[in-house]
């Protein structure tokens, strides 16, 4: 049986990445307005002051104040989970043609994640977890199919994408590691705020060639994306982390690119086929091979 602290850090988890899952759907809405740089900037470095704000209690029952090693961490996982990976996440959503297509190829992070995990948190593999990864990368193939025939939609835009998703299962890795060492709040708001503040004298210098105005322009969006579909989204991913594990939030990762595709059908009017459908079947497979006590355990409740 699995505890409660499991099954609320599971259920945490899906909750982050439903909100992930909105994020490309907002970014496509946003488009081309706002550079990709000073999107990731604007996101991480409010949410930074957010969460930062918010962990103040917390801060202050701290017998001891940070070490160096401490601020090494928080910026180590920043450059790497944020200014590079959501800088090239960014970049890649306005080269590939559809958000879906941006939502799918990103959740290949848990294949890298598996690999990683196994180094970095000593998680240990087993044949489920490599069967239920496999199920989702056969899944999330699936929606390669999005036009009705195979499209890499553009070379460019995949390999920004992949790299984006290796470097965030790295950060996600390495999350695991420390995040009990300081809270959820406590990493993500000095990682996010360190992160933000490297993409600083960048995103100015686009700011200053372009302006204030588009950005305005686009401020509700900007608005969501920051507030529910980085801080509150982030939190709940590093607290279901802080209770799960690595290979389990990896696992719960390939929802995204189900809701990513539904949203994407509602808002952006884009549509899903049959291989999609047999995508997230495959998807929604792999995941209870993972998870089916937990879900039992909740519905007995």
């Amino acid at each position: 049986m699995f505890s409660r602290d499991e099954i609320i850090g599971t259920l945490s988890l899906v909750g982050g990445v439903a909100l992930f899952s909105t994020v490309e759907v907002a970014s496509k809405v946003i488009g081309p307005r706002v550079d990709p740089i000073v999107l990731t900037f604007i996101r991480f470095f409010v949410t930074g002051l957010l969460l930062i704000l918010i962990s103040l209690p917390m801060l202050r029952m701290r017998t001891e104040p940070f070490s160096l090693r401490d601020y090494g961490v928080f910026l180590t996982n920043g450059l790497i989970g944020i200014t590079f990976a959501l800088s090239l996440f960014h970049t890649a959503i306005l080269v590939l043609d559809k958000a879906a297509s941006a939502a799918v190829i990103f959740c290949i992070n848990p294949v890298f994640v598996v690999i990683l995990a196994r180094y970095i948190n000593q998680e240990a593999w087993s044949v489920r977890k490599w069967i239920g990864v496999f199920l989702g990368v056969a899944g999330v193939f699936c929606f390669a199919y999005e036009s009705g025939m195979f499209a890499w939609n553009s070379l460019h835009g995949l390999a920004l994408m992949v790299l984006s998703a290796f470097l965030f299962a790295l950060s996600t890795c390495i999350s695991r590691r420390v995040v009990g060492r300081y809270g959820a709040l406590i990493l993500m708001g000095f990682s996010s705020l360190a992160g933000g503040l490297i993409l600083l004298p960048l995103a100015m210098m686009r700011v200053e060639m372009v302006g204030l105005s588009h950005i305005i322009d686009a401020s509700l969006p900007i608005l969501y994306v920051t507030l529910m579909g980085t801080s509150l989204a982030y939190f709940l991913y590093y607290y279901g982390l802080l209770n799960t594990s690595a290979q389990r939030g990896a696992m719960i990762f390939f929802l995204k690119p189900v809701l990513a595709s539904l949203l994407a059908v509602w808002i952006l009017g884009e549509t899903i086929n049959p291989y999609m459908l047999a995508g997230i079947a495959l998807i929604i497979s792999s995941l209870f091979l993972e998870l089916p006590r937990e879900f039992r355990l909740f519905k007995s409740k």
